[in-house]
């Protein structure tokens, strides 16, 4: 059974010229389609990215912090507004296109949830598990980088601000935020 869910899983990675960046969300193994998550979301690749570092399998771990972190950089709006810096996408697709030989990613950073509200998680998310991949692997010149610093200080400028003009739902209190701040804040410290 083990062995038929690491064929599963490594059948669900997707690659960025030649590179394993991530998982998709969801596959029908019965007909090999893609659902309608063809795409690498960042919450739902967490325990997939778990699973690789336990198996000592921490490339695509690795590939995924430095792509997610590398769309980061790029110009965010939903609509006409622009997200704040730290803002991490919710998702994103590769696109490959055969004639030409390139890939090409569109990431997603709302525009396509419910009410089209900025991802709250995300940039918890890749904190929590950039920490987890240097202590499965020991590996601390990952986090050590300058840009991984930059990444980390633009999410938490964004997220522990007193505005949150990029991410209303923090203001509500039915618990629309997957991560609790404080949470985030004891990891980093432990």
């Amino acid at each position: 059974m083990v062995s038929k869910a690491w064929e599963a899983l490594f059948r669900s990675q997707v690659y960025f010229r030649g590179q394993p960046v991530g998982t998709i969300a969801a596959y029908d193994h019965a007909s090999e389609e893609v659902l309608n998550y063809d795409q690498v979301f960042v919450r739902d690749f967490v325990p997939s990215a778990l699973a690789f570092l336990m198996n000592g399998e921490p490339d695509i771990v690795k590939n995924f912090l430095l792509k997610t972190l590398q769309i980061q950089g790029h110009e965010k709006k939903i609509d006409r507004f622009k997200l704040g810096d730290g803002a991490m996408p919710a998702s994103f697709k590769v696109l490959h296109n055969p004639i030409k030989k390139t890939d090409s990613i569109i990431a997603d950073f709302g525009e396509s949830a419910i009410g089209r509200v900025a991802p709250v998680d995300s940039g918890f998310w890749w904190i929590i598990l950039l920490r987890a991949y240097t202590k499965s692997t020991g590996d601390h010149s990952l986090a050590e980088r300058p840009e991984c610093q930059k990444g980390m200080r633009l999410i938490l400028s964004l997220c522990l601000s007193e505005g949150f003009d990029t991410f209303p739902t923090l203001l509500c209190a039915d618990g629309c935020s997957m991560i609790d701040r404080r949470m985030v804040l004891s990891l980093l410290l432990y």
